[in-house]
């Protein structure tokens, strides 16, 4: 180890470096500190912002002993009142859902550059809803 000499004297010259180190090391210590402060309160905000964008959607379960056609019967249907052989359609979309409190199939196709889309009631098989585009 080395002992300071008291009775070097520094010159003007270097002090003034060593005081300049002091203060640029000190100035890049509290920079780098409110740099780190602010990525991390930007990442709670962005991890915030996350958690309230997700909304909850309600599960709801559909029994399929309620569906008393089958998805086959919903398209046939569909097929029929829209006119389109099963040949000319292409399906875009055949599922079972639930549309306030009752059992419905969804059917969308596309035949002749129109969109086709039904809602159908899976107890009766009669058509909700038809919208042709």
């Amino acid at each position: 180890m080395k002992k300071k000499n008291k009775n070097l004297k520094k010159s003007y010259g270097e002090k003034k470096m060593i005081n300049k180190i002091k203060k640029r090391g000190f100035n890049n210590t509290i920079t780098l500190i409110i740099f780190l402060l602010s990525v991390n309160l930007m990442a709670k905000e962005i991890s915030g912002m996350a958690k309230n964008d997700i909304k909850l959607v309600p599960m709801v379960s559909i029994k399929t002993s309620d569906a008393q056609i089958t998805p086959n019967r919903a398209k046939e249907i569909a097929l029929a009142h829209a006119g389109i052989s099963e040949s000319a359609a292409n399906f875009k979309q055949i599922k079972l859902d639930n549309k306030s409190g009752k059992a419905v199939y969804v059917i969308e196709f596309i035949a002749n550059k129109l969109r086709y889309e039904f809602d159908i009631d899976a107890s009766s098989g009669s058509i909700i809803k038809f919208e042709k585009r």
